[in-house]
């Protein structure tokens, strides 16, 4: 399974912080659009068929209406967007609005469409080819989606924005094939009160919730603060774990 993270930042390759979430899985699924948007060269937006959203807060979010310009064609051929209920009311209440961006959703159903959206629900596997698709409700400030994604020899998950949960690990530990995980850590430990108020992980709440898979497997981190990532990385390496790993947006990372 082919895995690419998607740099956020001009000059990446000497910056290489997450200020957006976007994932390509096997080059035709997206989870999260963040960042999927200003991809370059086009046409590896216009390969994704499928764009899955964990939640509405605007860095899973941002660039989506862009991707929807940008591969829009006039005919019956669409992107499909997945999100759960919360998310597809934010979507057309506050970014299709006419105000924020035109609402594609009206003017898809005047002419050809620009997109269609699909409700979707935690714990209701979605078939894509080879692809099986997991979402799994998370513990964020907004209903929120972490996703299992599998083929016939991998599986991975993808935990986003989330205070300490069960139910992702309780699934994940079902996956004899399961080879990695990515997995937020946003605040220092100092900043463990803002952390909880804003729903998100420290270093040592992470490692908390990575024992909860209770074997060792590659555990890459996502959507570390750029304003503390000197101090993130630190805590980070302190906590020992042989088979830790930062996230890289110029890595294409394979299961």
């Amino acid at each position: 399974m082919k895995i690419e993270l998607i740099g956020s930042a001009v000059g990446a390759a000497l910056h290489p912080q997450q200020f957006a979430s976007t994932y390509i899985v096997e080059g035709r699924v997206a989870i999260d659009a963040g960042c999927l948007g200003i991809v370059w060269p086009l046409d590896i937006q216009r390969r994704v068929e499928h764009v899955f959203l964990s939640h509405s807060h605007i860095d899973h979010i941002a660039t989506l209406p862009l991707f929807i310009e940008n591969v829009y064609e006039f005919g019956p051929r669409c992107p499909t967007i997945y999100a759960n209920r919360s998310t597809l009311n934010c979507l057309s209440r506050d970014i299709f609005n006419d105000r924020v961006w035109p609402d594609m959703i009206r003017l898809g159903d005047e002419e050809s469409p620009f997109l269609q959206l699909v409700e979707i629900a935690s714990e209701q596997p979605l078939q894509f080819g080879n692809l099986t698709i997991t979402p799994v409700a998370l513990d964020h400030i907004v209903p929120t989606l972490g996703f299992l994604v599998e083929d016939e020899r991998s599986a991975v998950a993808f935990v986003s924005d989330t205070l300490p949960t069960t139910r992702i690990w309780e699934f994940a530990r079902t996956k004899p094939h399961l080879k990695a995980m990515f997995l937020e850590a946003s605040f220092p430990n100092d900043m463990a009160w803002l952390a909880e108020k804003s729903a998100h992980l420290t270093p040592a709440t992470f490692k908390a919730e990575y024992q909860k898979l209770g074997r060792e497997l590659p555990v890459i981190v996502v959507h570390v603060k750029a304003a503390f990532r000197e101090k993130m990385l630190a805590e980070l390496a302190e906590l020992n774990l042989p088979m830790l790993e930062i996230a890289d947006p110029q890595k294409a990372y394979q299961f």
